[in-house]
């Protein structure tokens, strides 16, 4: 047992207005979504500061809701990721789906939750970089001038230069928005454990229209968990510059061109970190090329 242990001071706000307050008198309290990432670091509890304390969200009936119309689905942040699966898995992007289903079986499915996989500090999980290809936004609520202000919010604008998603102080996701997509190429693919073996895993998101040789709106993130995301809207230009299938060489100098970004992000990833990110983007440009090369069904019937 630590010396000085002390048991956590819980705080359970029942709407936003109770939470600001909580907020106001404790700026430095820790908050509580599903609790599936913290309850899986060892040491995590008991915790070893004095006197923490924790804001509980679980009451919080607003950031539970969930809604849809033609365009998009918006969820609370407090909506599960088993939830999303079960109210939208027939509307929402594959590769939204294809994300949830590889994070974990449904004991973490149904207590993790949408604001939480965003938020989780100094560890990225891989669903952030799925959201920022989709386009996803986000209300933030933070503090300021001792009032609570709502700002809704683009994902790549949360990404701080370190590929980290930064919350203003003090700040707390309350919706996620995320639109409906008609793109006909969508991947979500990862190699290694992010929670068992995070120095080596590595993920990556992609998503496309492909009209005949050429990508339209092409977005591409990779995910490494203990260093971040790597996204850059001048990779997805270059992307839109090409014209499918590729050739080697095309492919060697496309390669070299996201690598040097990679590198320059984060100069820390193993060997075997690397040599997967190279896999997984090997494996999406085979599957442009593929795809270009397909004839469609209707000229086939000529």
């Amino acid at each position: 047992m630590y010396e000085g242990l002390s048991s956590p001071n819980i705080h359970t706000p029942e709407n936003i207005p109770e939470y600001a307050s909580i907020v106001l008198h404790y700026p430095s309290a820790s908050i509580w979504a599903g609790g599936t990432f913290i309850m899986t670091r060892p040491d995590a509890y008991p915790s070893k500061r004095l006197n923490a304390e924790i804001i509980h969200l679980g009451k919080i009936e607003e950031l539970h809701r969930f809604q849809r119309n033609d365009r998009f689905a918006e969820f609370g942040s407090m909506v599960t990721l088993d939830e999303i699966l079960s109210t939208g898995k027939s509307v929402l992007p594959k590769v939204l789906i294809d994300n949830i289903s590889t994070i974990g079986s449904r004991l973490i499915t149904r207590r993790a939750t949408i604001g939480g996989s965003i938020a989780t500090s100094g560890f990225t999980t891989s669903f952030p970089a799925t959201l920022i290809v989709l386009d996803a936004t986000a209300e933030v609520r933070f503090m300021k001038k001792k009032r609570l202000h709502s700002k809704w919010m683009q994902l790549t604008r949360l990404l701080d230069k370190n590929g980290r998603i930064t919350l203003p102080q003090n700040g707390l996701i309350s919706r996620v928005r995320i639109a409906f997509t008609d793109k006909n190429l969508q991947v979500f693919d990862e190699t290694g454990s992010f929670m068992n073996d995070p120095e080596n895993a590595v993920s990556v998101s992609f998503a496309a229209t492909l009209d005949q040789d050429v990508l339209i709106n092409p977005r591409i993130a990779f995910t490494f968990p203990n260093h971040g995301i790597c996204y850059s809207r001048d990779i997805d230009n270059i992307f839109t510059t090409l014209r499918f299938p590729l050739d080697d060489s095309e492919v060697m100098t496309l390669e070299s061109i996201i690598f040097t970004f990679i590198d320059s992000m984060f100069q820390t990833l193993s060997p075997l970190q690397r040599t997967r990110t190279k896999g997984l983007l090997t494996n999406i440009i085979d599957r442009i090329n593929e795809e270009s090369l397909t004839i469609p069904t209707e000229e086939k019937n000529l």
